[in-house]
């Protein structure tokens, strides 16, 4: 993975961001903390038992950890249809049964429930009649992601290859391509299985999972790799239970050991940025952004360079948490109850919890924690005041404020740079936040940007990358020719021309591709 930049220091293992990325992963979906850490541990113990090659064993030791990575692909999809994506992708279980029964179970149980009888018998109808497509572009859009992720992170072929089947089981009942056998990838059969088997075991203990894998071998599961575990499941699930499964899924790592500079730690960071950005069209290049800014502004504030590096990478991770708020909470255009606003005040703890775990990571977790407080005590989740909020801390929270306020939510449009900087120049003078940070960071966002128009990778257009950004944020062919007032031919012109060139061919992945390249503002 090439470097960032700036001056290098020791590197550092890539085994624990990625097992830090996990941890999202779990709590985006409503999983148990560890669980694909525990997934990973499985996933590598047998390998290792079934004498699987070292190469063969890290390319399942990532592929398995990183198996839920484009899970917030289809959250901005899942909150309309079922409200609480996280609960819906909880119930959904990670066994991925995508039977007409099983899908119709989740369906009838989670969709609409909040609407009345009318709108919801309606919505039940469109997804009886629309469900599998539905359903098809959802599994897409996460294989989509996951691959151009794992080639971000500069994994190899075989772990993008595997996180592209995240959908796909053995006996060819998967999605979006039907793989059946041995053309699955072994990682990602490696990658199934272990999952499966450790909610088995949270829900029932070693006997649940065990007997759980021997009836899906042959059905969604290898069998060769099914009977293996079922051999040895007792033990290998007690290594998954070791009273530190931090510590034994990074030892676990099949040597030699994969290794990055610390100036890559920047490339690793914006990645973990774009997946929690994803999970929501109102927050596609957030992070990013406010990493930018208050890079700029400590810049212009002339704070020393390791300050700097410490305000860009917390910059992209201050909003880990957000991935365990539901979508439809973020997306409410009305006023949150006192539970839900309970809900997103959290999400800083659970950043700063993510990046604890992580001894590359950790020393960033107070700062990028910090991100919501306020001088006057005001703020969350600590609701410290100035005293325990220093020069770094203050910087973030006013970029973090003006980069929100620049962008659409659903209960407001977006500001202008000149409507941010006064909104920021009045939360100054009321004491909420740092004069010196806000000057700083309102002559940070005054700053030009570097590229120019016509200068587009892929070969995009102008007119293209306009098209882009609005199918990025989910509007349809109708929608986007009305908006840019072009005939609705020419849209879909654009819109075929951008999954051409951009090599995808769903809305998460043209949002990633959007965001890893900053299309996303003029």
């Amino acid at each position: 993975m090439a470097g960032a930049g700036g001056a290098e220091s020791a590197p550092m293992r890539l085994a624990e961001p990625m097992a830090a990325l996990s941890l999202i992963t779990d709590l985006a979906m409503g999983k148990p903390t560890e669980t694909a850490i525990r997934a990973g541990i499985v996933a590598a113990c047998l390998t290792e038992r079934l004498g699987l090659s070292a190469t063969e064993r890290r390319h399942v030791y990532y592929a398995t950890l990183l198996r839920s990575i484009g899970c917030t692909s289809t959250s901005h999809e899942m909150a309309g249809l079922f409200g609480d994506d996280i609960e819906a992708s909880r119930k959904a279980g990670v066994q991925g049964d995508v039977t007409p029964a099983a899908v119709a179970r989740l369906v009838i149980d989670l969709a609409g429930r909040d609407l009345p009888l009318v709108d919801r018998v309606g919505l039940l109808a469109m997804l009886a009649i629309q469900g599998k497509s539905i359903g098809v572009r959802g599994m897409t859009a996460h294989c989509e992601v996951g691959a151009r992720m794992a080639e971000r992170f500069e994994l190899g072929e075989e772990v993008r290859q595997a996180l592209g089947q995240v959908s796909e089981r053995w006996d060819g009942s998967g999605y979006p391509r039907h793989l059946r056998g041995e053309a699955l990838a072994l990682p990602m059969r490696v990658a199934i299985l272990a999952y499966i088997a450790i909610e088995a075991h949270e829900a029932g203990g070693s006997e649940a999972s065990s007997s759980l894998v021997g009836r899906l071998a042959g059905k969604l599961l290898d069998p060769n790799l099914a009977r293996g575990f079922v051999t040895d499941a007792r033990a290998l699930l007690a290594e998954s239970t070791c009273p530190d499964p931090w510590d034994r899924v990074l030892a676990l790592e099949p040597d030699p050991k994969l290794f990055v500079s610390a100036g890559a730690l920047t490339n690793v960071a914006r990645g973990f940025a774009d997946v929690v950005d994803l999970k929501s069209p109102f927050f596609h290049g957030h992070s990013s952004g406010v990493a930018l800014l208050a890079e700029e502004a400590g810049r212009h504030m002339g704070r020393p360079d390791p300050e700097l590096d410490a305000l860009r990478l917390a910059g992209l991770l201050h909003d880990l948490g957000r991935v365990g708020v539901p979508t439809n909470l973020w997306e409410k255009p009305g006023p949150l109850s006192m539970g839900e606003w309970e809900r997103v005040r959290l999400h800083p703890y659970h950043t700063e919890r993510i990046l604890m775990r992580s001894a590359v990571l950790s020393p960033l977790a107070r700062l990028a924690s910090l991100h919501h407080e306020r001088l006057d005590g005001s703020g969350y989740h600590r609701g410290v005041k100035a005293g325990e909020i220093d020069v770094p801390a203050r910087i973030l929270a006013a970029a973090d404020v003006c980069h929100a306020l620049t962008e659409e939510r659903p209960h407001r449009p977006a500001m202008t740079t000149l409507e941010s900087a006064a909104e920021l120049q009045r939360m100054a003078v009321a004491g909420r936040l740092d004069r010196e940070a806000v000057a700083a960071v309102c002559e940070a966002a005054g700053a030009p940007r570097p590229r120019t128009r016509g200068q587009y990778p892929a070969g995009l257009s102008d007119r293209e990358v306009e098209v882009l950004r609005l199918l990025a944020r989910g509007e349809t062919k109708k929608e986007i020719a009305a908006g840019l007032h072009i005939s609705a031919s020419t849209a879909h012109t654009h819109v075929v021309h951008i999954y051409e060139k951009t090599g995808v061919t769903s809305r998460a992945a043209v949002a990633l591709f959007a965001m890893e390249h900053d299309l996303l503002r003029d």
